[in-house]
């Protein structure tokens, strides 16, 4: 059964120095068409100007911000502070760079369920749209509304994944083609659960230390040991993410190989995460 509309919901933002894509987050967020949330800005990093920048919303949306020093890659301390932060027994997690949809939230709140985590998807931008959005010369609105109409400039701006720009209203027949089956696959910029499952298996593992499977790829099998199951909120919870380069160097691979000894070990509950601990929780 779906949790009711009024539930009480926190949006926790990852960012890192990139206050331009926070101000069109904030600006989308502070527009979608359901407004019982809060906000919690999780920064890694202290940066002054982010801090400014925040505190100019905050007469506009309910924000809290937490940062940390900048010492590296160390999203997931910043996840869990967040989440200790939060106030929300519902949870959406967003990344710094992405723009929601107009009905964003309000699709994660209506989808909820406990027991059970929603995974959305992304456009991924290319870099002309990505730059006219970040100055305001394209409305991010307008390319939602009138998507289909901006499909052959998105494709030949190099955009990646221009089918989960879709809406369940846009075209069927292409969803069929597009729309895999669901699976237990989880991205970090764009998924919500309840704050007790989270609870359950600890929250994020703080031993992944660089970018890559840790903050996405790790949860579901943690998730899964527990009973917490996947829905796909794809072409119903949709955003834009703007085009940066990406350097993971050999992160991935390594995290990856870091995973599965830790699924080898039957570490549900991860040991460094909201709370430390220092015996492998089975159960």
């Amino acid at each position: 059964m779906c949790i009711i509309l009024d539930m009480n919901t926190t949006i926790i933002i990852s960012v890192y120095k990139d206050t331009e894509a926070l101000g069109l987050i904030l600006d989308s967020l502070n527009t979608q068409t359901v407004d019982n949330f809060d906000i919690v800005i999780s920064e890694d990093g202290q940066n002054p100007d982010m801090r400014e920048f925040i505190n100019s919303y905050r007469s506009k949306i309910k924000i809290s911000h937490i940062s940390q020093p900048d010492k590296g890659w160390r999203k997931n301390i910043a996840l869990n502070n967040a989440i200790a932060k939060s106030t929300g027994e519902y949870l959406v997690f967003v990344d710094g760079d992405i723009v929601p949809y107009k009905n964003f939230v309000k699709h994660h709140i209506q989808l909820s369920q406990q027991s059970r985590f929603l995974s959305g998807r992304r456009v991924e931008l290319g870099p002309v749209f990505s730059y006219l959005i970040r100055k305001k010369w394209l409305s991010y609105r307008w390319l939602e509304r009138l998507y289909l109409l901006f499909v052959i400039f998105l494709f030949l701006d190099k955009a990646r994944h221009i089918e989960e720009g879709l809406c369940e209203k846009d075209s069927t027949i292409l969803k069929k083609k597009t729309k895999k089956t669901s699976d237990m696959s989880l991205m970090g910029c764009n998924f919500s659960c309840s704050k007790s499952d989270l609870e359950l298996i600890n929250g994020f593992d703080e031993d992944f230390d660089s970018a890559s499977v840790g903050e996405d790829t790790d949860l579901p099998w943690r998730f899964s040991h527990f009973g917490i199951t996947s829905k796909s909120v794809r072409y119903i919870a949709n955003v834009f993410h703007l085009y940066h380069k990406r350097n993971w160097g050999d992160s991935h691979e390594i995290n990856t190989t870091k995973m599965r000894q830790k699924i080898k070990d039957k570490r549900y509950r991860c040991l460094n995460g909201l709370q430390k601990t220092k015996t492998i929780h089975k159960k």
